[in-house]
């Protein structure tokens, strides 16, 4: 039987080995059968895997899967449902940010597991554990008529500079960022520590307004370009790093030390590792919030195309949901697939006259 960690044993267990040096380990145990060690089951937690059960004898994990701006192509649909079928019994869901989850995982199909997933550029690395997880976005940037901007490359940037990082692989606790270029995502912090929102002035220039979510209240940090979100969260993450508190769980978000230092100290520290000024106001036309459910078919901003949202009722999709969904967007000559922030489905790229019946066809499945 596994015994409960404490908060503080967990800060122990960081410190004499990093999370993402138990990757060797990882093969160890799978390949030669070495006996899980206790402490190296809390960093599996650095590669998305987490114990399912108590028995450390025979353990089962969850694999958490990162779904980089919240897209899933054919291709990727594909290999995620052989691995489901033939290493989870079946097992898939989506689960909160954005990510894809499976149970009943194996310490020996580790790699042959991490093998498919890399064939499709998919990894759980930083899925989990104490670092900045996935980068959450709104699922039809890229594809609503009414965005700010396309933030798809922006949240690729963010997780490339976050994904591995060593400067990164020891924070309090996870930190959680999301980036909205639509105006779409609800502007709601309290599951989100750091907020990244594009704005548009009257002449067209593009600025996100930066907050941080403190016991559920929202405090602005102010204005930066494009250009400077990738050095700005990694300020943020450097600052949590350095100064968050450690000695419990419950104070150990960056929540607490924001609401610690006051916001206007928070912002004083920020600035001071930047080499660039934070603007503390902008004259802009907001976006508005058009799309809360994401229910539905819409125009594209591709011509000849739409986006069709649908409500995903039981978000444990399984292997024969999966093989459903694929087989739907062959018949229908789409190619991908974003999840929503509530763990629905939209899929981009409908051809407009086969969108209405698509519809249909997923509502009878789903």
């Amino acid at each position: 039987m596994v015994k409960k960690i404490n908060f503080d044993e967990i800060e122990r267990i960081k410190k004499q080995k990093s999370g993402l040096d138990v990757l060797a380990d990882i093969y160890l145990y799978a390949v030669l059968g070495e006996p899980l060690q206790e402490d190296d089951i809390q960093r599996l937690k650095w590669y998305g895997l987490t114990l399912q059960n108590n028995d450390i004898s025979n353990a089962s994990f969850t694999l958490k899967i990162k779904i980089i701006n919240a897209k899933l192509t054919l291709e990727q649909l594909k290999v995620i449902t052989t691995i489901s079928k033939e290493f989870t019994n079946n097992s898939a869901k989506f689960v909160a940010r954005q990510n894809l989850e499976f149970d009943n995982i194996k310490i020996f199909d580790i790699p042959a597991i991490f093998n498919l997933l890399n064939s499709v550029e998919l990894n759980s690395i930083y899925a989990s554990g104490h670092v900045p997880t996935n980068i959450m976005s709104c699922p039809i940037n890229g594809y609503n008529q009414n965005q700010a901007t396309d933030v798809s490359e922006l949240v690729e940037n963010l997780n490339e500079a976050f994904e591995a990082n060593k400067n990164f692989v020891n924070l309090p606790n996870e930190l959680k960022i999301l980036v909205d270029g639509c105006g779409c995502v609800d502007e709601d912090c309290k599951d989100n520590d750091l907020f990244f929102k594009a704005i548009k002035s009257c002449n067209g220039k593009i600025q996100f307004k930066v907050d941080v979510g403190v016991n559920e209240k929202i405090y602005n940090i102010g204005y930066i370009a494009p250009s400077q979100v990738v050095s700005l969260a990694k300020a943020v993450a450097k600052i949590y790093r350095d100064y968050g508190f450690r000695e419990n769980e419950k104070q150990s978000k960056l929540a607490s030390l924001v609401k610690d230092w006051g916001i206007d100290r928070f912002i004083n520290v920020l600035q001071s590792e930047l080499t660039f000024k934070i603007k503390e106001s902008y004259d802009f036309i907001d976006t508005k919030k058009d799309f809360e459910n994401y229910y539905g078919v819409y125009n594209s901003n591709k011509d000849g195309f739409s986006f069709v949202g649908f409500e995903l009722k039981d978000k444990n999709i399984n292997a024969q949901g999966l093989e459903k969904l694929y087989t739907l967007l062959n018949e229908y000559k789409a190619t991908t697939i974003k999840i929503t922030p509530k763990e629905n489905i939209i899929v981009l790229d409908v051809p407009t006259k086969n969108a209405q019946e698509f519809e249909k066809k997923l509502k009878q499945n789903f």
